[in-house]
């Protein structure tokens, strides 16, 4: 099945926001038996919308469109695709009357403009997508030439939409049936992922195998036309990839992380200079976090780092604050503090600025302290300060990850 993918946002086309929807649809249309071949961004414009309709390639019969189904005056893709395929309309005032009880709920008065995503097709003209997770409803139309989805720009609201709606109505379409695997994996870059794989890519020539790389790892997708040719696939390269890979789909590296922890009934605290806190908020997006969480200490100051975490101030004079010798105090002081059973650290030059011919921006040192177990690592990331603290995270993380599955042995 052939689709086709409108992103619509004049705030994709500035730069103003990241479409991330688009290649998350792509992965699980492929997943359920489409394929999409055609892609096309545009902004919030009638002309724009239809254009981008009647220029499509015609082999598609299946369009998926996300954004525009807000409540302001730039959303207006409702009512161009009402206009585009002749569709009588009505006014849902049981929807009007529930969604104003929910704006209620949260002391609001519900805004007048809302009343647009009141709007509904007429009985034979369309059906709407409940939206459980927001007040702008989905659209499913058929002009009788291509079924067409409208869905919301957000992130959250689009994927509930895709999962419960559309891709099994996509799966219930499609005469192909393929299987696919997404396997996580980090702390390896893709060019030595790839050295490491190519002799079973080579072996498995009726497997397609994409390296889809990022900040945080890689992943890689792997899809046959038999689940039983995917698992010989994933069984043959588990061995070697073991050490870099942590979990499929989109299992974040802190769920792995909080898992290993209750399921060894140890607890973990944080200090904190580099990342400013990041590690800590990951940890504590797994529900269940107070388990294992006992608290962390933002430690940017060296002052703090020496009244609160009890880092040697001779150690802070004498070798800086981004050190080997630093990070392994607050790692110790932290885990003190809070008598916690593992205490991890993170201290580095997050830039741009800052950096010097000894310690230049990227530089990162992330320690773990045990009662047992004691190392400190040393990294060399970028000179973007979003992606150095992002990419340290993921560092602290998986140091925790590897210590846990592994013992100080392998770590």
């Amino acid at each position: 099945m052939n689709i086709g993918l409108v992103t619509i946002g004049a705030e994709l086309l500035n730069g103003t926001r990241i479409d991330t929807n688009a290649g998350w649809i792509g992965t699980q249309v492929t997943s359920h038996g489409g394929k999409v071949i055609w892609h096309t961004t545009i902004s919030d414009n009638q002309n724009d919308i239809k254009e981008a309709l009647n220029t499509m390639p015609k082999s598609i019969k299946t369009i998926i469109c996300t954004g525009g189904l807000g409540p302001t005056h730039d959303d207006i893709t409702s009512s161009t695709l009402f206009n585009y395929f002749n569709v009588k309309t009505e006014f849902d005032s049981e929807y009007w009357d529930l969604l104003s009880k929910k704006f209620a709920k949260r002391g609001i008065k519900i805004p007048n403009s809302n009343k647009n995503q009141a709007i509904k097709p007429c009985a034979s003209n369309g059906k709407v997508i409940p939206n459980s997770l927001g007040s702008a409803r989905g659209l499913h139309l058929n002009n009788g030439v291509f079924d067409l989805f409208a869905l919301p720009g957000v992130p959250s609201e689009m994927k509930m939409m895709m999962e419960e709606y559309v891709l099994p109505w996509i799966k219930s379409k499609s005469d192909i049936s393929l299987d696919v695997n997404l396997l996580r994996t980090t702390g390896v870059m893709e060019s030595a992922l790839y050295e490491k794989l190519d002799p079973f890519i080579k072996e498995h020539k009726d497997v397609e195998v994409a390296f889809l790389p990022k900040f945080t790892g890689v992943d890689i997708r792997i899809s046959s036309n038999s689940k039983k040719i995917n698992n010989s696939f994933i069984k043959d390269i588990k061995p070697i990839i073991n050490k870099y890979y942590y979990g499929e789909k989109d299992v974040e590296l802190e769920d792995v992380v909080a898992e290993l922890l209750v399921s060894n009934k140890m607890t973990i605290a944080t200090a904190e200079s580099c990342t400013g806190g990041l590690v800590g908020d990951r940890l504590t997006n797994v529900s269940g976090s107070s388990k294992y969480y006992k608290g962390g200490v933002v430690a940017y100051s060296n002052e703090i780092k020496s009244s609160q975490l009890h880092v040697n101030q001779d150690i802070l004079n004498s070798h800086g604050a981004v050190s080997e010798e630093v990070a392994l105090e607050m790692a110790r002081g932290v885990r003190s503090h809070f008598s916690s059973d593992i205490g991890i650290s993170t201290t580095g030059i997050a830039g741009p600025s800052g950096g010097s011919k000894e310690k230049p921006v990227g530089l990162v040192y992330v320690s773990i302290s045990l009662n047992e177990f004691e190392k400190t690592y040393k990294f060399s990331f970028t000179s973007y300060r979003k992606t150095n603290k992002l990419m340290t995270s993921q560092a602290a993380l998986n140091i925790t990850r590897l210590y846990l599955l592994n013992g100080r042995r392998k770590t």
